[in-house]
């Protein structure tokens, strides 16, 4: 069964998350919260325990940071750090963790990017009928595209594009890598951020004729879902759609953060 956020007053974001058609429980875990202004993706793993709890902490730490006035790369790492606690704390699940694919609009013209795994986020322009990848995948088929052996074609089709090579809950002493960017908004523009569970079935150009035409927000994660079921849905499908601000909103105050700052910031 599917999980819809609850509809808001003019609501600019939709979120929704299915177990899919193969996975016995759903370890993805999302957040659409227009008013902060954040929102993820967060696919987890390392059995229902483990992966479910992963996923939740990570969402759960990285909007109390944000909340709290955070950078959202140092809200990414920390989400990491309570996970590895939780680690440490219950070996029984020492072999979870999660992706990230998380998006915050500080001000009414920019948008920042951090993920960390194959979580992705992805940018459609009505005005164009264009979508773009914005991130890369941290997996090993990702890393032979980033090194020139794959292209992004025969990656897709790589028996190790579901390996992750960096995950938030990363074993070890190293940090897990974290990609980074900071985008203008544009005012035609829809926000995608999802799991492998949808960019596994659909192929960008199906994604694309999806989000052509003027649909609803809803609409869109509804076909979006319903193609992956019909594809497969062989992980837990999840995404969140975000419609860029308005050009009225734009031109307004540059930096209205409602929320309280840390001390000393």
């Amino acid at each position: 069964m599917s999980s819809v956020t609850p509809a808001t007053q003019r609501a600019r974001s939709v979120g929704l998350t299915d177990i899919g058609r193969v996975r016995g429980e759903n370890q993805d875990a999302i957040l659409a919260d227009d008013q902060l202004r954040l929102w993820l993706v967060a696919d987890g793993m390392g059995g229902h325990a483990g992966g479910a709890r992963a996923s939740t902490i990570a969402r759960d730490t990285i909007r109390s940071q944000i909340e709290e006035g955070a950078d959202l790369g140092d809200a990414v790492m920390a989400a990491h750090y309570a996970v590895r606690a939780e680690q440490r704390d219950h070996p029984e699940v020492g072999d979870m963790g999660t992706t990230i694919v998380a998006a915050l609009e500080r001000n009414s013209g920019n948008c920042e990017i951090c993920w960390v795994g194959d979580s992705r986020a992805y940018c459609y322009s009505r005005e164009h009928d264009s979508l773009e990848m914005l991130t890369d995948d941290h997996n090993v088929a990702g890393m032979l595209v980033a090194s020139g052996a794959l292209s992004p074609s025969e990656a897709a089709r790589h028996p190790q594009r579901h390996v992750l090579t960096d995950c938030l809950g990363l074993a070890g002493d190293e940090e897990p890598r974290l990609g980074r960017l900071s985008r203008e908004w544009q005012t035609d523009e829809v926000l995608i951020l999802c799991s492998d569970g949808l960019s596994g079935e659909l192929s960008d150009d199906e994604i694309r004729t999806v989000m052509q035409g003027d649909p609803g927000l809803q609409e869109i994660a509804d076909r979006l879902l319903a193609g992956a079921m019909e594809a497969g849905a062989h992980d837990n499908v999840s995404l969140v759609l975000v419609n860029a601000p308005e050009e009225e909103t734009r031109r307004g105050s540059r930096w209205p953060w409602p929320f309280r700052r840390r001390s000393g910031k």
